[in-house]
């Protein structure tokens, strides 16, 4: 763990220090577990829908998007976040939806827990107070499978899983987006762990 927070330091150092601007996102990654679930069903929905699944590595859910921001405000940023103090939860997986304005399908939850919609307010709080600007527009949770895909009715057995897909969520991170030649490429630059219940109320 310690070696894996090292190279996250050097690799903050290293970006810090480009000289130029970088595009940014909040956001929580599956666990290998989850990945290769989710990746499966991306698998059946790419079939279905005649899409363009996304890359196992490239599933993950947006939290915050803040887009483009000089390299040198990443400090800032990371200690803005340092702020944000939200218990470990689960997010449950159980059905997809076609987002036909984006022409993708996405994995959802009929009920979001409350520690993530607490997550995602406590971050655009402390990114506000700290002037940051951010994508303002209200929070959806939603987890981007299938890429061009054509105006589509997803089946039943799609649109509500009988048995769900159980997503334990420890942690969050900021993001480093790329584009590549055919494919946006994700670089982790900071993860903040989330906390028990007994670490909220001593803080209380």
């Amino acid at each position: 763990m310690l070696d894996y927070q090292n190279r996250e330091c050097a690799r903050l150092r290293q970006t810090q220090t480009s000289g130029r601007t970088i595009r940014v996102f909040f956001a929580i990654w599956p666990s290998n577990t989850v990945k290769r679930q989710l990746y499966s069903l991306s698998e059946k929905l790419e079939v279905i829908c005649s899409g363009q699944r996304v890359r196992a590595e490239s599933i993950h859910l947006t939290l915050v998007f803040l887009g483009e921001m000089r390299a040198s405000e990443l400090d800032a940023i990371c200690l803005a976040a340092n702020n944000v103090k939200v218990p470990a939860f689960t997010f449950i997986v159980d059905g997809t939806r076609y987002w036909k304005s984006n022409r993708v399908v996405y994995a959802a939850t009929s009920e979001v827990p409350p520690e993530l919609s607490d997550l995602v307010e406590s971050l655009k709080a402390n990114l506000a107070a700290n002037r940051f600007a951010f994508d303002h527009r209200d929070f959806t949770p939603h987890i981007t499978l299938v890429r061009k895909v054509k105006p589509y009715v997803l089946p039943k057995s799609l649109s509500s899983f009988e048995r769900p897909i159980i997503w334990p969520v420890r942690e969050w991170m900021l993001v480093k987006s790329e584009q590549a030649s055919d494919r946006s490429v994700y670089t982790p630059i900071k993860r903040w762990a989330l906390v028990s219940d007994s670490e909220i109320n001593t803080t209380l």
